[in-house]
C-alpha cells in the first residue's frame, strides 16, 4: 500500500536506472493515508492487523465480511474506529481496497469490471490474498480507462506468471508472493506444523485443522 500510493516502486527505479532527475514540488506526487478510507475485504487475523496498522496512518477503517469481526480481533483499537458495510459500498467509499479474504469458489475474480468501475477514480487496490481473487484482465483494462488509480500485487491470478499488461504500468506494484516472507514469520510457520504432527501422533486433535473445500 505504501509503495504503491507514493509512488516508491517507480521512484527506486529512476535511481536505479540512473536517470536524470531533481526534486520538484509536483515530481512523482503520490497520495497520502491520513484520512483517508480503507476498505478491507475479509476481517479475519490478517486484515485485523492491516486495520491496526492503517489506525497508527490516521486512516478511517471499513470492512466487509460475511460475519462480524470478533471483538478480540479489534482489541486495541480505537472505539468506533472500524465500521463494517456492504462489499457494494465498502468499493464506493474506499480510498485503497485490500483483499484480505480467502480464495473460494464465491470469492474467485471477486475484483472483476464491475468492482473497478464502482471504485473512486484515485483509488488503489491491493492483494496480498490470493491472484485469482482479481480478474487480472479486467484490471489492466481498468487501469489502462484510468478508471482507478493503481494497484499493488504481492500474487497473481496465474502465478508466477504476470499479465503482461501490469509489467508495463509503473502505477502498479508487483512482487513475487512475500508477504509472510520473514524469518520470524516462516519459523512460526514451520513451528506450527510441527506442532500440529505432534499433536494427531499424539492421538490429539490438530491445532489447526483445515476444511476441505468442495468446487461442485
Amino acid at each position: 500500500m505504501l509503495m504503491v500510493t507514493r509512488r516508491f516502486g517507480e521512484g527506486e527505479r529512476i535511481i536505479r536506472s540512473q536517470t536524470p532527475w531533481q526534486w520538484g514540488m509536483f515530481y512523482l506526487l503520490g497520495m497520502g493515508l491520513q484520512g483517508k478510507t480503507l476498505g478491507i475485504v475479509g476481517m479475519g487475523q490478517i486484515g485485523a492487523a492491516m486495520a491496526r496498522r492503517a489506525v497508527a496512518f490516521g486512516m478511517d477503517i471499513v470492512y466487509s465480511d460475511e460475519h462480524e469481526a470478533p471483538a478480540e480481533l479489534l482489541a486495541g483499537m480505537p472505539s468506533g474506529a472500524v465500521r463494517r458495510m456492504s462489499f457494494d459500498e465498502l468499493l464506493r467509499v474506499s480510498d485503497v481496497v485490500s483483499l484480505h479474504c480467502p480464495y473460494l469458489p464465491s470469492t474467485h475474480h471477486l475484483m472483476g469490471a464491475e468492482q473497478f468501475a464502482a471504485m473512486k477514480r484515485t483509488a488503489y487496490v491491493v492483494n496480498s490474498a490470493r491472484g485469482p481473487i482479481i480478474d487480472e484482465a479486467a484490471l489492466v483494462a481498468a487501469l489502462q480507462a484510468g478508471q482507478i488509480a493503481g494497484a499493488g500485487l504481492d500474487v497473481f491470478e496465474q502465478e508466477p506468471t504476470v499479465h503482461p499488461g501490469l509489467l508495463a504500468m509503473d502505477n502498479v506494484v508487483l512482487l513475487p508472493h512475500l508477504g509472510s516472507a520473514t524469518t520470524e514469520t516462516r519459523a512460526a510457520m514451520a513451528r506450527l506444523a510441527a506442532d500440529n504432527v505432534l499433536a494427531v501422533l499424539r492421538g490429539d486433535a490438530p491445532l489447526t485443522p483445515v476444511t476441505p473445500v468442495t468446487t461442485r
